[in-house]
């Protein structure tokens, strides 16, 4: 048995935006000279999406004990900024004081002796360095109605029969988020906080549903090898039952995650006051209190793909963040960090973005400011594994459409100059080079055009 890569990489993309809330609250985005160890850090796809967008981070070390694991993060990953070694973390050999921040994500509930563990974090730590614990706890999912105890059976199965013989889930403790407050206190840590993150199946499509369901089933339905047939169909019933209590809409069921901070504080110094008013509540309920999209329900259009499904643009939240990093860190050579965005959602009334969501993905995004009686597209990107689909040009439609509706006179960008096909493609979309910026941009080293079109009969300026 194994762990499964690809529902690993998607719940990473989708619960990013638990991450940067703790990134935002010790203040990462304005740190540098940073060092971050990653225990745990499994493949790379994670460790990068955190921690990449982060200028200040200067070094990252991802260990984890599965060496097909850290061959896969050196072969995608790994750079002078990344390095991923095969260890486990009670085997990991460094010096005190090596790392700012200790990241264990998912990974400290797996460990024989939390306790020890945090006591070796907190000598691993530079004074006024931070440990960030994810993890979950199954005593606070909720599933209603289920008379037969479908959920309780199937975790019970998966206790008894899977965890303990299974290497790397000996000692899992599948009920761990409730102990983190006390666990860091106890081994010396100050200001600890605790943010937890909720998602429920109230109001989701059938889709949207099962793909909570495999979020909590998928690992649970994989027995060792060798266990008992009778055991393997008795799981293999269980799963089945608790995933028919998805298919019906009027099932509640509801999972919490939880992140944890603490401070790595000397005696004598005062510990940091956390930044960000959303630590514990970073969600979209947050986003519908500052966005103002044009429609009611945020929606701008929605385009029939066939067999793909439909996608849809709409305004962006701040749960999309995971994803719309994803797209910026392989799009851009200098990505915008999450709090950049995050500061767009929250604080700029004259900003505006909208992600394409693509079977539940956000596929590509694009930001537009207004100002005076124009607009000036920030940013656009569409993931590589949705391009040359028309994505692009839906993106640019729709923000050419809120222009237009904001009685915008035109809108401008600017492309780099070597970028002919960018080029190309905003002239098919009716944009005109009108200004070449010299030096505009630093890495690489290249002149900025600036591009335009008219909307509502406004005339292009002549050159």
């Amino acid at each position: 048995m194994a762990w499964n890569a690809d529902q690993i990489t998607k719940q990473a993309v989708r619960s990013a935006a638990e991450d940067y809330a703790a990134f935002e609250a010790i203040g990462l985005e304005h740190m540098s000279g940073i060092r971050v160890l990653d225990a745990g850090c499994f493949d790379g796809f994670n460790t990068h999406l955190k921690f990449a967008p982060y200028r200040g981070v200067a070094r990252v070390v991802g260990i984890d004990p599965s060496r097909a694991a850290i061959e896969s993060a050196r072969k995608r990953y790994g750079s002078e900024r990344f390095e991923f070694v095969e260890s486990s973390f009670e085997d990991y050999a460094a010096r005190d004081g090596s790392f700012d921040v200790v990241y264990l994500s998912h990974a400290l509930q797996h460990f024989d002796d939390p306790a020890r563990a945090l006591a070796k974090v907190r000598r691993l730590l530079a004074p006024g360095g931070f440990v960030i614990v994810k993890t979950t706890d199954d005593g606070a999912k909720v599933s209603y109605p289920d008379p037969d105890k479908a959920m309780r059976g199937l975790f019970d199965l998966y206790e008894r029969h899977v965890l303990p013989e299974t290497p790397w889930t000996a000692h899992t403790d599948r009920y761990f988020g409730r102990k983190c407050y006390t666990l860091l206190k106890r081994a010396g840590f100050a200001s600890v906080a605790i943010a937890a993150f909720s998602d429920n199946t109230a109001g989701k499509t059938p889709g949207e549903r099962r793909a909570l369901f495999e979020r909590c089933a998928y690992f649970r339905r994989n027995a060792p090898e060798g266990s008992d047939p009778s055991v393997v169909r008795e799981i293999r019933e269980a799963v089945e039952r608790f995933e028919r209590l998805f298919e019906r809409d009027d099932y509640f069921f509801s999972t919490t995650s939880y992140v944890a901070i603490g401070q790595k504080v000397e005696s004598g110094a005062e510990p940091l006051a956390y930044f960000g008013s959303t630590f514990g509540r970073c969600g979209e309920a947050v986003c519908r209190e500052v966005l103002l999209p044009l429609r009611s329900d945020g929606t701008r259009l929605s385009v029939s793909t066939g067999d793909s499904g439909v996608r849809t643009i709409r305004a962006m939240r701040e749960g999309d963040i995971g994803g719309v990093m994803l797209i910026e860190l392989e799009s851009f050579p200098q990505p915008w960090t999450p709090l950049a965005y995050l500061s767009e959602l929250r604080h700029n009334p004259a900003a505006r973005y909208r992600v394409l969501v693509e079977e539940g993905v956000v596929a590509g995004y694009v930001g537009i400011w207004y100002r005076g009686d124009g607009a000036w597209i920030t940013r656009i990107a569409v993931g590589s594994a949705y391009r040359c689909g028309g994505r692009g040009g839906e993106l640019l439609d729709a923000a050419c459409s809120d222009a237009a509706e904001r009685e915008a006179g035109d809108v401008l960008l600017e492309v780099r100059a070597s970028n002919e096909d960018a080029q190309r493609f905003y002239l098919h979309a009716g944009f005109e080079a009108v200004d070449r910026w010299k030096g505009y941009y630093a890495d690489p080293p290249d002149d900025a055009i600036v591009m335009r079109k008219a909307l509502s009969g406004a005339s292009l300026p002549k050159q």
